[in-house]
C-alpha cells in the first residue's frame, strides 16, 4: 500500500511544484508576448481552420479574425454590408403560349399599358422570343406578374410544370442523352442540376406526353433506381436576380483584390461539400452566375424565395486560385489544405503558424490559441495570468463567477433546446394540454442550475435580436395553474395517477442517447410532470434512429430537440402542412390559415415588410403550442476583468465578429 500513499501525498507536492512553475512561466510569457492575447481551449476537438464549417470554438474565433463575410448582422439586428457594400434585386418572369401568334397577341396587349401602369407594376421591359414572353421587373415578387398574367389571359398562357429526377448515378449524361433523342424535348424550358445525381425540369406545352416519355426512358434503366415526380405547376417561371457589388478596395490579406470570381468559386465550393452550413438551402436555389464587372456579381435564383439574401450572411470568401489549386484534395474529401496551406482571408488578420497544440494569428496584436489543454492547466494558467480567456463548461463556470477578478459571459445565442410535441397523438393533440404541460416545466430552475443564469427563455421561433423577431415574455412557471387547467379539461387524480375516462395520463419523452446534459434535463422535466400525476417515460434513442426513423415516421409523443437559430425567416419547412409527410414538420401541425401566412412570408423580399408577416406567423404558431421552448444560449466565456476594461478586442476574439458578449435577461 506504500505506492497508494505515495500517490495520495504526492499529488499536493506535484501541484505545488506545478503552481510555482506556472507562476514563473506566467511572468516570462507575459514579458515575452507584450500586449499579445492568449486564449485556451480544452475541447479536445482538433481545429480544421475550415471557415465554412468550424469544428470547435477555436475554429470559430480564428475564422472571425481571418475572414470578413459578404454580409453580416449588425448590432441593430439588421443585414449590413461587409465585403458587399450594396445589393439590389430585379426579376425575369417567363410565360409560354401554344404558338407564336398567341405570344405576339400577348405582347401587343402589354404594349397598350401606359407609363404609369408600367411604373406601378415595376415592368421594365417585355421581350418576345418565339412562343416565350419574357417580362423584366424592377422588383422581385409574385403580385406584379399575377396582374400581368390577368391582362394577357385572353392569349391563353400555358402553365409551367416542374419535374424532379433523382438517380443513383451522375444525372447529367443521362439527361443529355434523353434530350438528344426525346420527341417532346421542345417542351423543356429550363433545367437545373441539384448536385450530381438530381435535376429539375421546367416544362410547358405538351407536359403529359413529355412526362410519359421521361418516365418510359428511366423505366428502361432500373439500375439507376430512378425517382421521377412532379413538384407542381405554376402559371409562370420566375427567376429573381440579385446584384451584389463588392466593396471598393476589398482585399485578401496577401494584398490581392477580392473579385466576383472569388465569390462564385467560394459559393460553388460550399455547395459541392456535404456540410450543413446555415445558408445551404438558399444557396441551393442558385441556377446561374453573371459577371457584370470585376466587382459586380449577378446571382439568378430558380424561384421566388424571399430570404435568398440571407444566404450570403456570414459567408466567407476564399481566393478562387487557392480553391482551384487544392481542388483534387477537396474532391477526395481531404480538407488538410486548410491546415497545411491556410488561404489568405479577407480580414486584416493572418495566420503566423499552425501546430497541433497552437494557432498563432496576427491581428494588430498577436493572438495565440492554445489547443487541447487539460482543464486544470487552463485554470491554473488563467489564475497566473498566462491565459487571458477560455471557454469553460457550464458546470465549471460556477466557481469562476465567485472570483472577483473574473467575469463569465455567454456568446450570443446560436441554438435553443425545446420539447417538440406530436400534435396528433392523444392526449397531446389538445392545445390546452400542451399549454398546461408548459406551465408545469420549471424552466427558470434549469437555467439557474444548468446554465448558471446565462441562458434565457425565448418563446418565439426566430433568433433573438433580429429586426423581425418579437420580444415575447416567457410564461410563468405555475404548477397550480397547470393542475387547474387539467382539472377543467376533465383530468383528475386517482391515487397518484392523473386519469381521464379511466385512462392514465402517460407519454414517452425521447432524447438523444449519449448526452448526460440532455439526460439531466429530461429527468428534470419528468419530475416536474410527475408532480401532476403524469407518468413520463424517458427513452434514450441513438441519434441516427431518432433523425432517420422516429421523427420522420412520427413515432413519438414528445422529443427533446436542439435547433440552431437562423437568419432565414422562412419557417415553411418546419410548420407548413405540406411538410408533415417527408418534410421537417414532425409535430404534424396543420392549419390552412398558418399555411397562407407561411407562404406569404416565404416570398417576401422586402426586409421592411418582413416583421409584420413574421409576427403573424410567429403568433399563429405559438397559439398552437406545438413545442415547449426550454432555453437558449451560446458558449460560456471566461475573461479576466482587466481584459474587459482594457478594450473590446478580447471580447471580439472570444465572442465572434458580430456577436457582442451577451448578458441575458434573468428569467
Amino acid at each position: 500500500m506504500l505506492w497508494a500513499r505515495w500517490i495520495i501525498y504526492g499529488i499536493p507536492v506535484a501541484l505545488a511544484a506545478l503552481t510555482a512553475w506556472s507562476a514563473r512561466q506566467a511572468v516570462e510569457n507575459r514579458a515575452m508576448r507584450g500586449t499579445g492575447i492568449v486564449i485556451a481551449s480544452g475541447e479536445g476537438i482538433p481545429p480544421t481552420l475550415n471557415p465554412f464549417f468550424p469544428s470547435c470554438e477555436a475554429d470559430r474565433r480564428v475564422a472571425a479574425l481571418l475572414h470578413e463575410p459578404l454580409l453580416r448582422i449588425g448590432a441593430d439586428g439588421r443585414i449590413t454590408p461587409a465585403l458587399v457594400e450594396k445589393w439590389s434585386w430585379q426579376q425575369t418572369s417567363s410565360v409560354w403560349f401554344a404558338g407564336q401568334t398567341f405570344a405576339q397577341a400577348a405582347a401587343t396587349d402589354l404594349a397598350r399599358l401606359d407609363d404609369s401602369a408600367r411604373e406601378n407594376l415595376g415592368l421594365r421591359n417585355v421581350e418576345l422570343a418565339g412562343t416565350e414572353l419574357r417580362l423584366q421587373f424592377a422588383r422581385p415578387g409574385t403580385q406584379a406578374p399575377a396582374k400581368i398574367l390577368a391582362a394577357i389571359a385572353g392569349a391563353g398562357p400555358l402553365p409551367v410544370e416542374f419535374v424532379r429526377v433523382e438517380l443513383s448515378e451522375a444525372a447529367r449524361g443521362y439527361h443529355e442523352f434523353f434530350m438528344k433523342n426525346a420527341i417532346e424535348r421542345d417542351q423543356v424550358k429550363r433545367v437545373w442540376f441539384d448536385g450530381a445525381n438530381a435535376y429539375e425540369l421546367a416544362v410547358s406545352g405538351e407536359t403529359v406526353k413529355f412526362i410519359q416519355e421521361l418516365n418510359l426512358f428511366y423505366e428502361n434503366r432500373p439500375a439507376l433506381r430512378p425517382f421521377v415526380r412532379s413538384l407542381g405547376r405554376a402559371p409562370m417561371l420566375h427567376r429573381p436576380v440579385l446584384e451584389l457589388t463588392l466593396r471598393c478596395g476589398a482585399r485578401f490579406s496577401d494584398g490581392r483584390e477580392v473579385t466576383v470570381d472569388d465569390v462564385t468559386a467560394s459559393t460553388v465550393f460550399v455547395l459541392d461539400q456535404p456540410w450543413p452550413v446555415a445558408s445551404r438551402d438558399a444557396l441551393r436555389l442558385i441556377v446561374g452566375w453573371g459577371k457584370k464587372d470585376a466587382r459586380t456579381l449577378q446571382v439568378t435564383f430558380k424561384e421566388i424565395y424571399g430570404p435568398s439574401l440571407t444566404a450570403f450572411i456570414g459567408l466567407p470568401v476564399l481566393p478562387a486560385a487557392w480553391l482551384a489549386r487544392h481542388a483534387d484534395s477537396f474532391s477526395r474529401g481531404n480538407m488538410r489544405p486548410f491546415l497545411d496551406h491556410p488561404p489568405p482571408g479577407t480580414g486584416t488578420a493572418f495566420i503566423e503558424s499552425v501546430s497541433p497544440k497552437k494557432i498563432t494569428v496576427s491581428a494588430g496584436r498577436r493572438v495565440e490559441f492554445l489547443l487541447d489543454k487539460p482543464p486544470g492547466a487552463i485554470r491554473m494558467g488563467f489564475a497566473m495570468k498566462a491565459i487571458d480567456g477560455f471557454w469553460p463548461q457550464w458546470c465549471d463556470a460556477a466557481a469562476l463567477t465567485a472570483q472577483r477578478d473574473v467575469v463569465v459571459r455567454s456568446t450570443a445565442p446560436r441554438s435553443r433546446l425545446l420539447v417538440l410535441w406530436n400534435c396528433r397523438k392523444p392526449p397531446l393533440d389538445d392545445v390546452n394540454v400542451r399549454a398546461a404541460l408548459g406551465l408545469a416545466a420549471d424552466r427558470p430552475a434549469m437555467i439557474r442550475d444548468l446554465m448558471l443564469g446565462q441562458g434565457a427563455i425565448h418563446e418565439g421561433i426566430f433568433r433573438p435580436g433580429l429586426w423581425f423577431a418579437q420580444q415575447i415574455g416567457p410564461s410563468a412557471f405555475d404548477t397550480d395553474q397547470s393542475r387547474q387547467m387539467l382539472r377543467d379539461l376533465g383530468w383528475s387524480l386517482q391515487g397518484d395517477t392523473l386519469t381521464k375516462d379511466g385512462k392514465p395520463f402517460r407519454f414517452e419523452l425521447l432524447t438523444v442517447a449519449g448526452s448526460p446534459e440532455r439526460a439531466e434535463i429530461a429527468e428534470k422535466l419528468r419530475k416536474n410532470w410527475a408532480q401532476l400525476g403524469i407518468e413520463v417515460t424517458v427513452t434514450h434513442v441513438a441519434q441516427s434512429a431518432l433523425v432517420n426513423r422516429r421523427l420522420p415516421e412520427h413515432r413519438f409523443d414528445a422529443v427533446l430537440l436542439g435547433l440552431d437559430f437562423e437568419t432565414n425567416w422562412d419557417q415553411s419547412p418546419f410548420w407548413h402542412s405540406s411538410q408533415t409527410r417527408g418534410g421537417l414538420n414532425f409535430s404534424g401541425l396543420a392549419d390552412p390559415t398558418l399555411d397562407g401566412l407561411l407562404e406569404a412570408l416565404r416570398v417576401e423580399f422586402d426586409p421592411e415588410k418582413v416583421p409584420g408577416l413574421a409576427h403573424d406567423v410567429e403568433n399563429r404558431i405559438i397559439s398552437f403550442r406545438p413545442f415547449l421552448p426550454l432555453f437558449s444560449g451560446g458558449s460560456p466565456v471566461a475573461l479576466r476583468k482587466e481584459m474587459l476594461s482594457k478594450s473590446a478586442e478580447s471580447q471580439t476574439i472570444l465572442s465572434g465578429d458580430d456577436e457582442n458578449l451577451w448578458r441575458p435577461t434573468q428569467p
